[in-house]
């Protein structure tokens, strides 16, 4: 545990310094959009391609995969950091990780610049990006799931059965569907557990508010608003705890350590090749070596293994609670749904709002029981703005998370603020994005929706 306390505090201390050129916290997004065709089913893998292959035309960089040599992204640079563009769990899920920005107003200008390249793009291949967090039509199987090394060891770690039958794969492929809009924020070591403890606490009034992935199959999702946060539930089953707001709030980075080391590791990298650590409870079990000290090939065959510094990093990508301090020691806010595409921007601001403003964040929520914050974010998956628990009404928390991250906007003096506007709109009409799609689906049906979010 005192590794991985450590990794934590070197971490944050390179990369502070690494920041230091830079005034002020920087801001990343990460589009994640539905790849569909015209009849809103999944595209084909040489869609993808043609995807990468189009980048490369108009001046990105066209990556490979080093594992198994298909064409696997593109990237083109940003001014602190490259805009990056991948498959995600599924080749039908296109996630654009972009370029870092110092502000709002100009990751908007980020947004507004991939737009037409996104639209250039479905004009000619007649395949669409939809900005919304769900496939709405497509099944969940393995013959969605991207052919990248990351998605090697899954089944054999957390395979299960409950929603995907076996002879069409497993749960994990459900992820081929869901499409999320998640946020990284510059964070230092001091802010980082009321960081986690915040975003997290506030979990159940970011869904009310944002939840938009409530049609797939061909139908509208009655058992949830949010129904890509119920995904973790039925593939982890009772690992739940490794999704989703954690099981307590984190009291300092030793504790947040602790909780981390005590979730069983998956695999670690060895140059270009991927080792599966299928016989270890915890990762540190695994990271002190306990007699064991070997892993396993994808075909199973056995390698003896010394634990890495840098295992630690890679180990801190599997485990998803909502909010969680990334591999880059930035905050992730990682639960929101895919947002229509004009309100996009709203996730960022309010991610950014809630960390410039921490202590009222803290203070505030600090009148819930855990417990209570939890059960309150599992109603608001399934009933959004129609949320309450033992008399506690989500639409509350919603409007003061909402002031919250408005006086931590107007802090920076930038006029950031504005950019909340859509979420008071939605508080005011009682109506969020999973409200408006469901009413669109039901009376005009599927083309109608698909013409209505796709970008």
């Amino acid at each position: 545990m005192k590794e991985i306390t450590e990794y934590y505090k070197a971490g944050f201390k390179n990369a502070v310094n690494k920041r230091k050129h830079f005034n002020g916290r920087r801001i990343g997004s990460e589009l994640k959009f539905p790849f569909v065709k015209e009849n809103g089913y999944a595209v084909d893998r040489d869609d993808v391609e043609t995807l990468w292959r189009f980048l490369g035309d108009r001046g990105w960089n066209v990556i490979t995969d080093p594992t198994t040599g298909n064409l696997a992204g593109a990237e083109t640079p940003g001014e602190l950091n490259d805009t990056v563009a991948r498959a995600e769990t599924g080749h039908c899920l296109i996630e654009f990780s972009l370029a870092h920005t110092g502000n709002v107003h100009d990751l908007q200008k980020i947004y507004d610049e991939l737009r037409p390249t996104l639209a250039g793009f479905s004009d000619e291949s007649k395949t669409y990006f939809l900005a919304f967090g769900m496939h709405p039509l497509e099944k969940p199987g393995k013959h969605l799931l991207a052919k990248k090394s990351r998605n090697l060891f899954w089944d054999k770690m957390f395979g299960s059965n409950r929603i995907v039958p076996p002879d069409e794969g497993s749960d994990v492929h459900l992820f081929a569907l869901s499409a999320a809009h998640q946020v990284h924020i510059d964070i230092d070591e001091r802010e980082s557990v009321a960081a986690v403890n915040v975003l997290n606490g506030f979990a159940g009034a970011q869904i009310a508010l944002t939840a938009n992935s409530n049609i797939w199959q061909n139908t509208v999702a009655e058992q949830a608003q949010c129904l890509g946060e119920l995904f973790w539930d039925w593939w982890l089953g009772d690992d739940r705890d490794r999704a989703g707001v954690p099981e307590r709030k984190f009291s300092s980075l030793d504790d947040y350590a602790d909780c981390i080391g005590n979730f069983s590791p998956v695999f670690v990298r060895r140059g270009e090749e991927v080792i599966g650590l299928v016989d270890y409870k915890t990762f540190s079990e695994y990271y002190n070596g306990d007699g064991k000290k070997y892993g396993e090939y994808p075909d199973g065959k056995k390698v003896k293994l010394e634990p890495q510094p840098d295992d630690i990093s890679l180990h801190n990508t599997f485990f998803w609670h909502d909010a969680r301090v990334s591999r880059y020691f930035t905050i992730e806010n990682r639960l929101n749904d895919q947002q229509p595409y004009e309100d996009m921007i709203v996730i960022p601001a309010l991610t950014l709002g809630l960390i410039e403003n921490l202590d009222e964040g803290t203070e505030y929520l600090a009148q819930f029981n855990w417990d209570t914050i939890r059960a309150i974010k599992d109603n608001a998956v399934h009933f959004g703005l129609g949320a309450s628990v033992n008399g506690i009404s989500v639409v509350d928390q919603c409007h003061n998370m909402i002031e919250i991250a408005k006086r931590g906007l107007a802090r920076r003096g930038l006029g950031e603020e504005e950019y909340l506007d859509v979420l008071y709109d939605r508080l005011t009409r009682n109506e969020n994005p999973a409200t408006k799609a469901a009413d669109l689906f039901k009376s005009k049906g599927l083309e109608s929706f698909i013409q209505d979010v796709r970008i």
